[in-house]
């Protein structure tokens, strides 16, 4: 279907949902199928950033198993008393 083609469905919600969303057209003279469409749209936006949340959770915990791996590989060090060190070394 081209994006520009409105194709007619039907749906059951409950009632209480409807009456709602008629005060709500009605106050913001917007038809039903407005209101529905945008309430779609948000929720798609939602979705895409708990998507992207849940992805940047899963690098951070990837990066913090990273980091906990080279500690217990290298010890526990004084990482500026190194960087001191080396700092000093190159003088």
């Amino acid at each position: 279907m081209r994006q520009n083609q409105v194709a007619k469905i039907n749906i059951s919600i409950p009632q209480e949902i409807l009456d709602e969303i008629d005060r709500v057209s009605r106050e913001e003279k917007k038809t039903r199928s407005e209101l529905l469409r945008m309430a779609f749209n948000i929720y798609l936006d939602v979705l895409k950033e708990d998507r992207r949340e849940k992805e940047k959770q899963k690098s951070i915990e990837k990066a913090m198993q990273t980091q906990d791996k080279i500690r217990d590989e290298i010890g526990n060090i004084d990482l500026i008393q190194e960087l001191r060190k080396w700092r000093d070394e190159r003088k």
